[in-house]
């Protein structure tokens, strides 16, 4: 029983010699972590690497998610030194009775945290950080700071936390007092920092504002510095900047840019003393001092004659170009007008000829002059578009429109094209495309006309395929994509330059004039939109447009053109038609009197006003031509409606401008039709009237 007992103690005895022997390991290990911890503090060269240092140190023997030392010069707040997360950088503490306590060589651990007035204000975010909290300081003769472990793992801290805090205080003390120093170091060098800037800002303010002569005031603008360059004839007498400035004007810019501390630059005036001839421009900002108190301005003065000169001369140059555009535009109109008035008897004449008995060989012809006809009206468009936009008068008629129906509208005139080619034309669009948008209908159809009529004029065997789908969420995007014979990539840039086609034979080859592509960018521009090519030689080519369309609610369903021209009223109408040229005349009347009309025929606005006048009562309708020998049919539908006489008067004008429709509505007349006018146009454009 003794040597049992024995035996039982001398267990114990080796037993706490095992203990005894960990203890002194782990002190071993905790000094030597210790000392390398001092050692690397040391080596440190910012509050960072102090900080980081500390806590590869703690970590070997505390396990912490994050941890921030807080700090104060008073015992009023502690604020964030440094942290592991950016989320502790703005928190601020009052110097509690916890905190106290801490700096006052007590560790101290924390359960619940939250609970604790200290960290029960804390953002809710923050609170799941703060689990199980550690915290030990320090107190030194610049103040006190705290050192705090946070983990998210309740019950995460014990007693040998506590003991092991205790243990690391000598190197905690050390970083922390190291952390603050470099902290004070560090606002210290802002400090410097900031001035040596503001300093500089000076100097920047001058290179900013460089002139004539170099300036600096008080704030009641009295000079206590100026300087002007060498080889500046005209001296600055005055001791006040406001007394060098005869302009009752600038001097008021110039105070209330002071009232409100503002800036104020480039403000010209011509001195009256120098009879008119120079002018100057000042420039001038206000400065601070260390306080941010107004201390006074500073800038420069510059001659300006020069510039002002350059301006004017530009400013000449942009009017005589102005009018040249104009002038240009002046004379493209009236060339639009005078190839429409004989292509208006041509194309009148084949509507004429087209509803006669006319052999299959006949027929065949009548379709070429037709086609011939139609290019020319199309390149005369043309022209007038680029020139309208180039001048910056093109205008969008944006409206709520069947964006589908529109397409289709479009490209009904190459279906039957493809079709004799060989070529496969298809349209398709997704399902969240909208039906209904805002746009220029007329322009929309413009670019999808343009772009599907070159994939069609250029492919010679495969297909078109033009989709509609939408892009980046909001933007419509049109693809046409053909198999055609491609465009290299070192041509594709000058594609849209007006008059430009990717190769010289191809105009002799396939046709055109080379604007249809420019004037697709340029109207493509106008939409807010974007136009973008890829093509290979061979293989065909993809044209890109994006729009912004907006989606715009339903639109009444209107009956078509032909189904508008069936419903028209078989009432035959007395038409008065004021046309100067014969070829037109026999035209219209021909076309009239096919339709069961009567018509009689003038020549000029005189003879309209004289014709009216003793037979008003015997017509039903005036078709005006526009341009008129002896009066105008402008000046003759005013003096019409000076009569009080609301006989329908429709406009017959070979312009083809919005401003010449506007000018014809606005005199007074009920509608507006360009030439050439076809058979279906001046059926629709009757039964419009309501007769």
């Amino acid at each position: 029983m003794k040597d049992h007992a024995e035996k039982e103690q001398l267990q114990e005895a080796l037993l706490e010699l095992k203990r005894s022997k960990e203890r002194e390991s782990h002190l071993y290990k905790e000094n030597q972590a210790i000392l390398n911890g001092l050692s690397a503090i040391s080596d440190a060269q910012n509050k960072e690497d102090i900080f980081n240092s500390l806590l590869v140190v703690i970590k070997k023997f505390i396990h912490f998610d994050n941890a921030f030392v807080i700090s104060s010069s008073d015992e009023k707040c502690l604020s964030v030194l440094a942290s592991t997360d950016d989320i502790f950088n703005d928190l601020t503490w009052s110097f509690s009775d916890l905190f106290y306590r801490a700096c006052h060589n007590e560790s101290i651990i924390l359960f619940k945290p939250k609970n604790t007035q200290e960290f029960s204000s804390l953002p809710p975010e923050l609170k799941t950080e703060l689990s199980s909290v550690a915290i030990s300081g320090i107190q030194s003769s610049s103040g006190h700071a705290v050192i705090v472990l946070t983990s998210r793992r309740f019950g995460e801290y014990s007693a040998s936390t506590k003991n092991s805090l205790q243990r690391f205080t000598p190197l905690i003390e050390r970083a922390v007092i190291d952390i603050d120093y470099k902290h004070r170091l560090q606002s210290l060098v802002d400090i410097k920092t900031k001035a040596l800037h503001l300093s500089k800002q000076r100097f920047q303010d001058f290179a900013n504002t460089v002139g004539d002569w170099f300036w600096e005031t008080d704030i009641n603008f009295n000079f206590s510095y100026l300087a002007g360059k060498k080889n500046n004839e005209t001296k600055i007498s005055s001791q006040n900047l406001l007394g060098l400035i005869e302009s009752e004007s600038i001097r008021k810019q110039i105070l209330t840019a002071k009232h409100h501390n503002k800036s104020f630059n480039e403000l010209e005036w011509c001195p009256e003393k120098l009879n008119n001839k120079v002018w100057f421009s000042l420039s001038g900002t206000p400065y601070y001092d260390e306080f941010g108190v107004l201390t006074g301005y500073r800038g420069t003065a510059k001659n300006i004659s020069a510039r002002k000169k350059r301006i004017t001369e530009i400013h000449k140059a942009k009017v005589e170009a102005e009018k040249a555009n104009r002038a240009k535009s002046q004379f493209l109109a009236m060339m639009s007008h005078e190839i429409r008035t004989p292509l208006n008897a041509i194309l009148g004449m084949i509507d004429v000829f087209s509803g006669s008995h006319l052999s299959s060989e006949q027929r065949q012809w009548l379709d070429q002059m037709e086609t011939s006809s139609q290019l020319l009206l199309t390149i005369i468009s043309d022209v007038l578009d680029i020139s309208r936009i180039e001048a910056g008068t093109f205008i969008l008629d944006e409206q709520p429109i069947d964006l589908i129906k529109t397409i289709h509208s479009a490209i009904d005139y190459f279906m039957v094209i493809a079709q004799d080619k060989g070529i496969k034309l298809t349209v398709t669009a997704s399902q969240d495309v909208p039906i209904n948008v805002i746009a220029d209908q007329t322009r929309i159809a413009q670019v999808i006309f343009n772009l599907v009529g070159n994939a069609v004029k250029f492919t010679n065997n495969g297909s078109v395929c033009l989709n509609i789908s939408l892009s980046d969420g909001d933007l419509i995007c049109f693809s046409i994509k053909d198999t055609g014979i491609g465009i290299a990539r070192d041509i594709t840039e000058q594609l849209f330059k007006p008059f430009i086609q990717a190769d010289s034979s191809i105009t002799r080859q396939y046709g055109g004039t080379g604007l249809g592509l420019s004037i697709t960018k340029r109207l493509t521009e106008l939409m807010n939109g974007t136009i973008e090519v890829e093509s290979l030689i061979g293989e065909g080519s993809t044209f890109t447009v994006k729009l912004p369309l907006k989606e715009a609610a339903p639109i009444s369903r209107k009956l078509p053109i032909d189904e508008l021209i069936a419903e028209i009223s078989k009432q035959y109408l007395s038409v008065l038609v004021a046309e100067d040229n014969k070829a037109n005349q026999a035209v219209m009347k021909l076309l009239l009197e096919r339709q069961g009309h009567q018509v009689t025929l003038v020549k000029n606005g005189v003879e309209v006003i004289q014709e009216w006048s003793d037979h008003n009562n015997n017509y039903d309708v005036i078709l005006m031509d526009v341009s008129m020998p002896i009066k105008d049919g402008i000046s003759a539908t005013k003096e019409i409606r000076a009569t009080g006489s609301l006989i329908p008067i429709v406009a017959i004008t070979g312009h083809a401008l919005r401003e010449e429709k506007k000018l014809c509505i606005d005199a007074g007349m009920n509608d507006f039709v360009s030439k050439p006018i076809r058979a279906k146009q001046l059926k629709a454009v009757l039964r419009s009237l309501n007769l």
